[in-house]
């Protein structure tokens, strides 16, 4: 018997492989929860114990799955913390040993969030230091402009699709955190300038409405607007159980999504909703009031029905 049989090591599978290996983990998770979907990537991890890509695949799906996992923990915090620490590890042994330089630099980037997640911002911020410099040639832009000189329009449509859909969830995103910044440093009226501008986008390309919600619901909160804090959280629920992510008919972004997420990973995003808004301290000013109860009592029971 060979050294490699008896460790039960194999060789990196081939790129078809791997595919169909995330393939059948990711239908694992979605369809028998997350501790099942664990087991089985941990197996598969034993299996190809020297494949940098499926540590980095391995450590992106316990990040997609996060929620799940949460939903169903006796003890949140101490869960998310233990699988974002396995994440940690297995995005830098994944860029230790994967060959690709893109997937290094991406297993890089989601160590600085693994790491900022952890409260270990001194290691997050050398990480940062030591990212390489942005081109100063954007190679899709040049690619998109070359497709339209050959007139390879639909190439271009989709390149375009993309470059959009990146940009403005970019925006959104640095809007969120201006709102944030002005609310703790009670600059009110700048909040809601950066608020404005977030709901804006979010109605001109027809995006998920919550996170805006959510924010204004803070700033209400923030400012003792109590009426109108209650009628947000309505809202915000209301949207947080509405929303999809398909993007699939959205007229900016057709084409663009890979992939939609299942009904069961819709489910598990309700009850994390649920539970943040059961456990999370920004919402204590809240809990003692009885439409808050009411509030989450019709959550309870819609996610009641949905299982």
């Amino acid at each position: 018997m060979t050294v490699d049989a008896l460790l039960d090591f194999h060789q990196a599978p081939s790129p078809e492989e791997l595919l169909a290996i995330t393939q059948r983990l990711r239908a694992v998770f979605d369809e028998q929860g997350f501790d099942a979907g664990q087991q089985a990537t941990e197996e598969a991890l034993h299996e190809y114990p020297s494949c940098g890509t499926l540590k980095i695949s391995a450590g992106g799906l316990y990040f997609h799955y996060l929620a799940s996992a949460l939903a169903h923990a006796d003890d949140p915090e101490q869960r998310g913390e233990a699988l974002i620490a396995r994440c940690l590890a297995l995005f830098e042994q994944g860029e230790q040993q994967s060959e690709e330089p893109g997937e290094r630099l991406g297993a890089k980037l989601l160590r600085i969030n693994a790491l900022t997640m952890l409260g270990r911002y001194d290691e997050a911020e050398t990480l940062i230091d030591s990212l390489p410099t942005r081109p100063l040639a954007d190679a899709d832009v040049l690619r998109l402009n070359l497709r339209l000189a050959q007139n390879r329009l639909g190439e271009a449509d989709q390149l375009a699709r993309k470059r959009l859909f990146t940009h403005v969830h970019e925006t959104l995103g640095a809007l969120m955190n201006l709102t944030t910044v002005a609310r703790r440093k009670k600059e009110f009226p700048a909040a809601h300038r950066y608020l404005n501008a977030y709901r804006a986008l979010d109605e001109l390309f027809e995006l998920d409405r919550s996170n805006g919600l959510l924010l204004e619901l803070m700033l209400a909160q923030d400012e003792g607007d109590t009426a109108r804090t209650f009628a947000l959280l309505d809202a915000y629920i209301d949207a947080r159980l509405s929303y999809t992510l398909d993007y699939r008919g959205n007229p900016f972004f057709a084409g663009v999504q890979t992939r939609v997420p299942t009904k069961n990973e819709i489910i598990e995003s309700h009850r994390l909703t649920l539970r943040s808004l059961e456990e999370d301290p920004q919402y204590e000013q809240m809990r003692g009031d009885p439409r808050f109860q009411a509030a989450l009592d019709r959550l309870r029971s819609i996610i009641s029905s949905e299982t």
